[in-house]
């Protein structure tokens, strides 16, 4: 009896501790699972510098900058359609012919008057021609000598009116082995040092001459000439070093170049006649393209205005017979659809075709309001569409509109993208547009984790070489959803140290939320969201 008394104390004892053992568990389970599990590890960070850059990224549909649907002009039926979807047009280019009640067979009469348009446009053209030829310009800028034409006087086919010296500029000739010579151009930029001055000038090539000059010691050169705006100072016989720089290279003279005399270029007439009026006189100074005189020509003045008149009358005909019945394309572009058949009854809001210019396509994107800011005209994106994934694109914002649309309490705006070159896309195909907002290049960068707030600063830990941690205040640039730009308060080479946290919870104790400057809150048509979560160390 005994030893069942003792059997049945030991049990009891038993379970009790193991009763003990389970009710501390479920608390230290419980515990875990309120505060979540925590795995620290301090991270020391190397302040190095970095490329940084922040886009905005959307989707959108490919459209045509222009794309028009022509609509019928009058009540009738499909006569003819001239055009297949996918044909190229030209603008005014016939596109299909509609027959009503009062239509009548005037296509031949048609023709024949546009034949009479074309004809006195040629006409028209070439009394243009007769008529600017009456006016003498200046063919150069420069001051005027030599002027030997009074009003009044009759003048000759290729009269020398007078002669114009290039007084803006200098000219310097030099010489250069046959193998720079060979690589030298027309309009190649030009380094020009003036020994006498000690100063620096830039001017062009503008003239070489292939004949060889013998320059002692059995070495031949070429002659380049040289043109150099003059600031004033430098004469004729000054000295010059000149080298010349283009994409092969850069050259320099084989001997020092001098400023030659002043370049002069004559004025002369180009038909013959009597002058009416003359405009400039010795030691005047002229511009390019300035009258110098005027050859009588009222002749050509009036039949210029005959001709204009002609031609008015010609299209008022043509008009006239073709009253909404002859419908031409508006523009320069691709059929893209044709809505009706021939012989198809119309009316004046029937589409018959849409024509869109294919050559210069959009991509209108809508970016949200936490983004649009980051926006600026003629940035540059980069397109990619499902379709050609190997395909790159590339394009810029051309428009950003100034009007929110509001849905859902988000507002986003619309922004447009012009692609450089549409390759092988097509209207209505999507594509992803990213914009790249700003970038900073070598810059000093740290993790975003490692900025933390502290009473309204941004703050990281910096680790001595001792071991020392202490917490320092640092200005922020741009910021992505890794990494941040330091722009004060840190030096390349400084060590930084936080704190890794992984949780099964969305909140650690202690945790706290860090905005970045150029970071918005996620919401739809958002993009970014820096948060850091976790005790600070």
């Amino acid at each position: 009896m005994k030893n069942k008394k003792l059997a049945l104390t030991i049990i009891i004892a038993i379970g009790l501790i193991i009763a003990v053992i389970g009710i501390n568990s479920v608390r230290k389970n419980s515990s875990v699972n309120a505060t979540g599990k925590n795995l620290n590890s301090e991270i020391e960070y190397t302040v190095s510098k970095d490329d940084i850059s922040i886009s905005v990224s959307e989707s959108g549909n490919v459209n045509s900058t222009d794309k028009r649907i022509i609509k019928s002009e009058i009540n009738g039926t499909v006569e003819n359609i001239y055009v297949t979807e996918g044909d190229t047009v030209e603008r005014n280019q016939i596109l299909t012919s509609l027959k009503s009640e009062t239509s009548s067979g005037n296509q031949a009469e048609i023709n024949s008057i546009n034949l009479n348009i074309e004809k006195s446009k040629r006409e028209l053209n070439d009394l243009y021609n007769s008529q600017n030829e009456l006016n003498i310009y200046a063919p150069v800028s420069g001051v005027i000598s030599g002027l030997s034409i009074e009003e009044g006087n009759q003048i000759s086919t290729n009269y020398n009116i007078a002669n114009i010296k290039d007084t803006d500029n200098s000219y310097i000739e030099v010489y250069f082995t046959k193998d720079q010579y060979d690589k030298i151009s027309i309009s190649d930029s030009v380094s020009i040092f003036m020994t006498k001055f000690f100063a620096t000038e830039t001017g062009t090539v503008i003239e070489k001459d292939s004949t060889p000059v013998q320059m002692g010691g059995g070495t031949f050169g070429y002659l380049v000439t040289v043109k150099m705006s003059n600031p004033g100072g430098y004469g004729v016989g000054d000295l010059a070093q000149i080298t010349v720089s283009n994409s092969q290279g850069t050259y320099q003279g084989m001997n020092i170049g001098e400023i030659i005399d002043i370049k002069e270029e004559k004025v002369t007439s180009k038909i013959s006649g009597k002058i009416k009026s003359v405009n400039t006189e010795n030691g005047k100074y002229v511009n390019k393209g300035d009258i110098i005189a005027t050859i009588e020509g009222e002749d050509i003045s009036l039949q210029i205005a005959e001709k204009q008149n002609t031609i008015e009358r010609y299209n008022s005909q043509i008009e006239d017979l073709v009253e909404g019945d002859t419908i031409y394309s508006p523009m320069k572009g691709t059929v893209l659809k044709i809505s009706v058949s021939e012989e198809e009854v119309v009316d004046r809001t029937t589409a018959l075709m849409t024509v869109a210019d294919l050559e210069n396509m959009e991509v209108i994107i809508s970016v949200d309001e936490l983004d649009i800011n980051k926006i600026k005209l003629n940035q540059p994106a980069n397109i990619t569409s499902d379709v050609y994934p190997n395909e790159k694109f590339t394009g810029k914002v051309t428009k950003i509109s100034m009007e929110g649309i509001t849905q859902n309490g988000v507002t986003t705006y619309d922004v447009t993208i012009k692609l450089d070159d549409r390759k092988s896309l097509m209207s209505g195909m999507n594509v992803d547009v990213e914009i790249s907002a700003d970038s900073r290049e070598n810059v000093l960068t740290v993790p975003i984790n490692a900025v933390h707030r502290l009473n309204g600063d941004y703050m990281v830990t910096v680790k001595d070489s001792a071991g020392n941690k202490s917490d320092v205040k640092v200005e922020l640039g741009l910021a992505t959803k890794n990494k941040v730009e330091i722009t004060s308060g840190l030096n390349e080479g400084d060590v930084v140290v936080y704190n890794a946290v992984q949780s099964t919870n969305t909140q650690m104790p202690g945790g706290m939320n860090v905005m970045m400057p150029g970071v918005g809150v996620s919401r739809p048509g958002g993009n970014t969201v820096i948060r850091q979560e976790g005790p600070r160390q």
